[in-house]
């Protein structure tokens, strides 16, 4: 009887590291949750504006695809992530947000290929500004998970 207690401990402490939900009954996958917190990474460190910290986060000639509605119309545009962080830069100051995921769905393909989709809010000065849905692709590089494409579309206000 002591061992097996020991054993759930033991299980229960990986649980919890990892992010996983205690009540899943699904054995945790470490490749989706090293993906999840790689995106969570990225997030984080756009949120608060370490913008010198995201190249690392990128694949070779990765993408970001951003699907806008704004005054009724929806715009889209494609950019290298090289570009994309070129906007971010020029933004000065820029805005502190957060940007919390809910309903997130992780798939890995062979270890080496993931899918990360994800309803998401982002939030300034406790307000949430806008909504939408985070889409990424990311690829194993190096023994680590890197971002190959971020697509999102973002509308105004609360949603959800």
């Amino acid at each position: 009887m002591h061992r097996r207690f020991v054993y759930l401990l033991a299980v229960g402490a990986v649980l919890m590291m990892t992010g996983a939900p205690l009540w899943a009954g699904q054995p945790v996958d470490p490749e989706a949750s090293a993906v999840r917190r790689t995106v969570e990474q990225f997030l984080d460190d756009l949120g608060n504006r370490r913008l010198d910290k995201l190249p690392a986060l990128f694949a070779p000639k990765a993408t970001m695809v951003v699907v806008r509605q704004r005054d009724g119309k929806w715009t889209t545009t494609h950019q290298t992530s090289d570009e994309w962080l070129a906007g971010l830069k020029a933004q000065t100051p820029g805005t502190i947000f957060r940007e919390p995921l809910a309903n997130v769905t992780v798939h890995v393909e062979s270890g080496h290929l993931a899918f990360l989709r994800a309803d998401f809010t982002v939030v300034v000065d406790g307000k949430v500004r806008s909504h939408g849905v985070d889409y990424f692709t990311l690829v194993k590089d190096g023994g680590a998970w890197k971002i190959l494409n971020g697509s999102y579309t973002s509308m105004p206000g609360e949603g959800r």
